[in-house]
């Protein structure tokens, strides 16, 4: 499936095989990717990043950088020398849990991407700790008013209501959903996936989170390990976009800001150093 205007996949991991993910992505109609820190070895320093920049890649890819040295969460990378070959920061995969560190990065004035929910196992006894910890990286960000902070892969209802009422208190946050969290509940799938799935009523949410803008990308958390329902690929990503339009929950032009319009916001490639 293709659209008519560029797609921008804010959310992938192609791990070691850059080549052949980005392949797969513009087969499937997606033009830009941003990938995540977790490779291996993880993009945590300036030579791992530059060489990664340097692999053969079939659509333009822009790497994140982890936050903390090896995702690990207790030293930061150089945010100075990184920043200018990145768009952004994450250590997407594992949440940041010193709030010392997040205020530091914000004060760098540098986009995060921040993963907010917890490992597998506690997201699906304690759903609500996703929303908890947005809840506090909201209160670093209103304290230090520095920096860009956008929220990755919303599952909860909570979390949409809650990054609402911080967006009409005049937080400039962004936040994003993917596909198999407006599609499906945890009693359609049994599918390991984090943040895993919810109920119907956060699916509902999630769907006016979308619609009222409050949600401001859609984005596939794409993952090159097999999940023998499909979710969270590069094939089904636009597919399953395109539905919200032919169900009437976002109009064309709504579906294009998700996709095209807010991504290229957030990212500001045109600040970053390295063109591809």
């Amino acid at each position: 499936m293709r659209l008519n205007y560029p797609v921008i996949d804010l959310h992938t991991h192609l791990r070691n095989n850059i080549t052949g993910h980005t392949k797969f992505a513009k087969q499937s109609g997606i033009d830009i990717v941003v990938y995540m820190a977790n490779c291996q070895p993880p993009l945590d320093n300036l030579n791992i990043i530059k060489k990664s920049l340097a692999i053969k890649r079939h659509c333009r890819a822009f790497p994140v950088s982890a936050i903390t040295k090896d995702l690990a969460d207790q030293v930061l990378v150089d945010i100075d020398q990184i920043r200018p070959y990145v768009v952004g920061f994450s250590d997407d995969g594992k949440y940041l849990e010193d709030l010392d560190l997040l205020e530091v990065v914000l004060e760098k004035d540098v986009l995060i991407l921040a993963h907010c929910s917890p490992d597998y196992e506690i997201s699906v006894k304690n759903p609500e700790r996703e929303t908890e910890n947005i809840e506090k990286y909201l209160r670093v960000f209103s304290k230090i008013k520095k920096g860009r902070l956008h929220f990755q892969h919303i599952s909860q209802g909570a979390s949409v209501a809650l990054i609402r009422k911080a967006k009409k208190q005049g937080l400039k946050i962004t936040c994003e959903t993917c596909p198999h969290y407006f599609t499906f509940t945890k009693y359609d799938l049994d599918v390991k996936v984090n943040p895993p799935l919810a109920t119907e009523k956060d699916v509902s949410a999630i769907r006016q989170g979308l619609a009222d803008d409050t949600v401001d990308v859609i984005a596939s958390d794409y993952a090159p390990e097999p999940r023998l329902t499909g979710i969270a690929g590069f094939r089904s990503f636009l597919p399953l976009c395109y539905g919200l339009v032919l169900d009437g929950t976002l109009s064309a032009k709504q579906l294009k800001e998700k996709l095209y319009i807010n991504p290229r916001k957030i990212i500001k490639w045109d600040l970053v150093v390295y063109k591809l």
